[in-house]
């Protein structure tokens, strides 16, 4: 690879105004031009940093970020749409003709599946191999000193340049990996990457290996030689090792195993449910030396164990300590009753203390650890040992902190749902990802001739956000797809993103660094979205924050008795603003080609798949309401309804609605903007990247006695990142 730091330079280069006279003078669009598109004319872009620290993003790095989408979609429409790969056949979906469409879509997802988990893992290995270390891995000692907050300062960037990028399935996860602020800084400081993280995605670099006519990503024949040489890996993913190689946790002995079988089963339903590849949902195998089991439980429990063993003998923390509950790696403040530490330290010191017995237990020769459930298990036992808690806390007392138990579910986190070595699971990172490149490539920004002030314009709206997460760090703000596009560009530049979210202290006085959690239930983003308008709309005197003309907008568009802090002005200008919309010919009836809301984070909690249940989250009544009056302002105006093909129940809330997935219509029971991605089939992968488990007992929730007294209080997906898609504090309770 020949990756190499250098130093900082001392100030950015001024950016240049690039835009075609066009776009100065058409009003910005956000409807496709044509069914063909035409060969795409951008100017040079000028990617370099702003030039003022107060500057989020800028138009040309928001482009380049489209340009980047639209290879990603087509990467993905490329790898699922080849008959055969991974040993996958379109034929299997003719056995089942009245599904023929949900069995093709599932088929084409597995292979993006199989294709998805192998990136992932060779991203593992060039970020252990082919990335700079900055320094040596932090240790406890290094977490406990005063000068731990400048950790993420450094004066060394990477070097990146044509000749030392990599492939294009390893950017996609690094892409999906930073779009998870809090865990990327987690990260970059355990694993010494925090250069990387101070560079940023190398916008400029990789414009330049982006054909603009064929959207094609191409690099060198020198570079894909560097690239193989350094980390001894194909530059093509599908040249790569056909199998994974896995140390046998009983007897370490190396066993070769499939990706997938390919089985898909017996019903659409259960696609590939019984698998037994490692990227499958049921891998097992015997191991080839020893005749044990090996399979996904037994490999959680040997990574806790690796990571137990690096905090018993080399002093390095478990993770989940490395930041505080507002995302800041701070050290001490030299105050004498400081206690933020200690709360961060807390599970590091609890499996200090009982670390003896927990290397026992997880020990693959004895045996007795098969699973996180069994792990699980174990540590309620430590939780509730006086002898234990007082090792950690030097007193008798056994009541543990709110924050010590908000920092022990985000140890916990690290394990469920997760086999690789980061503090969140990259492969389902990059398919909750799918739906945002997807509507992105429906929009196709990028062939308007107005690109620019498309791209302005949504900057403003940003900027804008941003604020109002800034001044309500306890609430949950939802972002527009066009507002989305902007924050993701922002979390590109990490260093940047969190410089700008912690320059000042929000209202409750706190330096919060502004999480962006892509796993938050459909019920808790639509109460979010509702939310954010009328946030947005006190903000800018009235101003219209989704430019969308599907039902769901319409409704939570209408002001209602919840809007009695904006003027009667406001209220009355919102209306007129929103009526116009309609009458706009660059604002089109059709969803997917207007900034919609942005929904690629929707996940659905398992135990709540009844209609009823999820409704109450959706502000019932008041959508009910204000869906009936945009349905009867759009018959109005001659426009069809949208539920008039798929549903002959005019009253229906909640009709039902034909999405695409992989190409193909799938049915669903109703259209919100907050599904789950229909494109997700859960058994498709080997840890879940769409549901979160809240049954009680489930290996996904946090050890009892870490919720206040209830088993079911938090989940995997609920704890270690924001607790919500913007909120900053994983639990607000405790600040």
């Amino acid at each position: 690879m020949g990756v190499s730091t250098e130093k900082k330079p001392q100030d950015a280069p001024d950016q240049s105004e690039a835009m075609n006279e066009s776009s100065s003078r058409r009003p910005p669009s956000y409807s496709a031009l044509s069914a063909e598109q035409a060969p795409l004319e951008l100017p040079l872009l000028h990617l370099g940093p702003p030039t003022s620290s107060s500057t989020t993003v800028t138009r040309d790095q928001c482009v380049a970020h489209l340009k980047f989408l639209a290879v990603l979609a087509d990467l993905r429409d490329t790898i699922s749409s080849d008959d055969g790969l991974f040993g996958i056949n379109d034929a299997e979906a003719e056995r089942f003709p009245d599904l023929l469409n949900e069995a093709r879509a599932r088929i084409r997802e597995k292979r993006w599946a199989v294709y998805t988990a192998r990136a992932v893992d060779r991203y593992a290995e060039w970020w252990s191999i082919g990335l700079p270390r900055s320094r040596p891995m932090a240790t406890i000692n290094d977490l406990e000193h005063i000068s731990y907050e400048n950790i993420i300062n450094c004066d060394t960037v990477v070097a990146w340049n044509t000749e030392n990028l990599p492939p294009l399935d390893i950017l996609m996860v690094w892409h999906a990996h930073s779009l998870n602020p809090r865990n990327f800084l987690e990260d970059c400081i355990r694993y010494s990457k925090i250069s990387t993280w101070a560079t940023g995605f190398p916008w400029e670099v990789i414009d330049r290996c982006i054909n603009n006519n064929t959207m094609e990503y191409k690099v060198s024949e020198q570079a894909k030689n560097q690239f193989e040489q350094k980390l001894n890996s194909k530059w093509n993913n599908l040249h790569d090792q056909p199998a994974k190689e896995i140390n046998c946790t009983y007897c370490q002995k190396v066993n070769a195993v499939p990706w997938t079988d390919a089985y898909f089963g017996d019903t659409v339903a259960n696609a590939f449910k019984f698998g037994n590849g490692y990227a499958d949902n049921s891998f097992e195998v015997k191991c080839v030396g020893c005749q044990h089991i090996i399979d996904h439980g037994r490999l959680k429990v040997a990574k806790f164990r690796k990571d137990l063993a690096a905090t018993l003998y080399e002093d390095l923390p478990m993770p989940g300590s490395f930041i505080n509950l507002n995302g800041i790696p701070d050290g001490p403040t030299g105050k004498i009753n400081n206690r933020a530490i200690w709360y961060k330290l807390f599970p590091t010191r609890v499996v200090q203390a009982a670390g003896k017995n927990l290397m026992e237990f997880t020990d693959g020769r004895v045996g007795w650890c098969e699973n996180i459930l069994r792990l699980k298990e174990q540590l309620e036992l430590k939780l509730h040992d006086r002898k234990i808690l007082m090792a950690v806390h030097g007193f008798s007392g056994s009541n543990i902190h709110p924050a010590e138990k908000v920092h022990f579910r985000r140890m916990m986190s690290r394990y469920w749902e997760n086999l690789g070595p980061f503090s969140l699971d990259l492969v389902g990172a990059v398919i909750r990802q799918g739906t945002f490149v997807d509507k992105m490539d429906q929009i196709d920004w990028l062939h308007s001739p107005t690109v620019f002030n498309t791209m302005d314009r949504l900057i403003k709206k940003y900027e804008v956000f941003f604020q109002i997460m800034l001044d309500n760090p306890r609430n949950m703000a939802v972002p527009t797809l066009d507002v989305d596009l902007a924050w993701h560009t922002h979390q590109l530049s990490p260093s940047r993103y969190y410089e700008h979210s912690t320059m000042s202290p929000s209202i409750s006085n706190l330096h919060v660094f502004i999480d962006h959690d892509d796993k938050v239930d459909e019920g808790k983003l639509s109460d979010g979205f509702a939310w954010t308008s009328k946030m947005y709309r006190r903000a800018t005197d009235g101003g219209i924050y989704s430019e969308c003309t599907c039902w769901y907008c319409e409704a939570t568009r209408t002001p209602d008795l919840y809007d009695r802090w904006i003027t009667v002005g406001s209220v009355s200008r919102a209306r007129t603003a929103a009526d116009r919309l309609h009458d706009r010919p660059d604002i089109s009836s059709d969803p997917n080609k207007n900034p919609h809301i942005s929904s690629h984070s929707a996940v659905r909690p398992t135990n709540l798949y009844c209609l009823a249940e999820r409704s109450g989250a959706l502000i019932n009544l008041r959508l009910q309401n204000n869906y009936r009056k945009a349905a009867r302002r759009a018959e109005k105006r001659g426009r069809q309804r949208s539920d008039s093909k798929s549903s002959n129940n005019q009253g229906d809330i909640y009709p039902y609605y034909m999405p695409y997935a992989y190409g193909y219509p799938i049915m669903v029971p109703y259209y919100g903007p907050y599904m789950m991605d229909p494109s997700i089939n859960c058994d498709s992968y080997a840890s879940n990247p769409g549901c979160m488990n809240v049954t009680t007992g489930a290996a996904g929730n946090c050890c009892a006695g870490t919720c206040g007294g209830s088993a079911a209080a938090g989940s995997c997906a609920g704890v270690g990142g924001s607790g919500g898609c913007m909120a900053p504090a994983e639990d607000p309770a405790v600040l």
